[in-house]
């Protein structure tokens, strides 16, 4: 009865340890299986994995496939430099091969080399000069050649931009050139015209005749503004380093909206004006040339008056952010429809500042006169609520 009573004990005893070694092992795989799941979805993998072994190796794959993916970037972002005309080259430290364009090969002298890729080490003169750099710009010469190189670095890897400024100013000598050719073409069948035009105004007497030589007198001081702007740009070093007040610059907004008086009172539009947040600040020198900023202005203020609606409304103002003055333009014209934001400030593109279709230069002039300053354009515009074009005007 005893040896039964201890047999039936141990039995319990088994059973018991058992069922406690069990739900350890149940807990411990529970939580196992919980911590797999928390490690999967923080790595946000579609698939899902039974164990560990299954889940390095579809890490594994992830990393390649993101490492594709980036490297395919880089390629892209390669390919985009080659649009912009300009050099570029990738560059991982922890690897050996420079990526590059094909703007950057035919500079340095690649262009023979098959592939878009070498060995930084091996890449003759400048290979030594990359790797060794220390600054994020440098200028060095290369036998006949003044080469500028940038350096956008990361803290694996960085991009090379190089410039040949020697080639690059026989380029802006050839444009200022040509804009002067062209301006000094313009200029002299105007000047003609405008006389004749001058005189038709005097002798006409019939109003309708008279209405339409006002019309083409009015066409013809367009013009005239236009040429003078090519003045500007063919001959930018006149006015460069002659100091603009923001008072003068005031005073260029106020003489703009005179020349344009006939055609506010045409198109019946309201223009208001506020520069008291600048009251303080008018003896403040601009970073901008008097000729970019009369680009600006005769510009951006013509269009809001040309394109805006019969009875609409235009507001200029300046104001102080930080260390810039803005000047902002506001109308409550058509507006700018999203997919034609991007070409209104290309050349001879075919979107006008209302969204309208146009072949004009002006806000591409704008631009080039911002980019020249050292400043910055932010464009706000909806469709039938009007545009907002805001210019930040560093102080000189």
């Amino acid at each position: 009865m005893i040896a039964s009573l201890n047999f039936l004990s141990i039995i319990i005893t088994l059973f018991f340890v058992s069922f406690v070694i069990g739900f350890f092992i149940y807990e411990l795989v529970k939580k196992r299986r919980e911590a797999f799941q928390v490690l999967q979805n923080k790595l946000g993998l579609g698939k899902n994995y039974q164990n560990y072994q299954d889940l390095t190796l579809g890490l594994i794959q992830e990393h390649q496939r993101q490492l594709s993916q980036f490297f395919q970037l880089i390629k892209t972002c390669l390919q985009t430099f080659d649009h912009l005309s300009l050099a570029a080259a990738y560059w991982n430290y922890h690897r050996d091969i420079l990526q590059y364009n094909s703007t950057f090969a035919r500079l340095t002298g690649l262009s023979s080399q098959k592939g878009r890729d070498i060995s930084i080490h091996e890449f003759p003169v400048f290979g030594s000069l990359l790797t060794k750099m220390t600054d994020d710009s440098q200028t060095v010469e290369i036998g006949t050649m003044q080469i500028n190189i940038q350096r956008i670095a990361g803290d694996t890897d960085c991009f090379f931009i190089l410039t040949d400024l020697e080639a690059q100013e026989v380029e802006e000598k050839e444009k200022r050139y040509l804009t002067h050719a062209i301006w000094h073409e313009m200029k002299t069948p105007l000047t003609v015209l405008k006389g004749y035009i001058q005189l038709l105004l005097e002798e006409i007497q019939e109003p309708e005749l008279l209405k339409k030589c006002q019309k083409i007198d009015f066409q013809i001081e367009r013009l005239e503004k236009i040429t003078s702007q090519l003045r500007y740009l063919a001959r930018p070093n006149e006015t460069n380093n002659i100091p603009v007040k923001i008072q003068d610059f005031i005073d260029m907004i106020h003489q703009v909206l005179q020349s344009w008086q006939a055609e506010i009172e045409d198109r019946q539009v309201k223009v208001q004006t506020n520069f008291e947040e600048v009251e303080e600040y008018r003896d403040r020198e601009l970073g901008f040339s008097q000729g970019d900023l009369y680009i600006i202005a005769s510009n951006l203020i013509s269009n809001t008056i040309r394109f805006n609606r019969p009875h609409g409304f235009v507001s200029v103002f300046l104001h102080i952010q930080h260390s810039s003055m803005v000047f902002e333009v506001i109308d409550n014209g058509p507006g700018i429809p999203e997919e034609m934001k991007d070409l209104i400030f290309k050349p001879l593109g075919h979107a006008s500042y209302n969204g309208g279709k146009s072949q004009g230069m002006g806000l591409y002039l704008v631009k080039e006169a911002v980019r020249r300053g050292g400043g910055r354009i932010a464009v706000q515009s909806e469709s039938d609520r009007g545009t907002t074009i805001r210019i930040f005007i560093p102080f000189r």
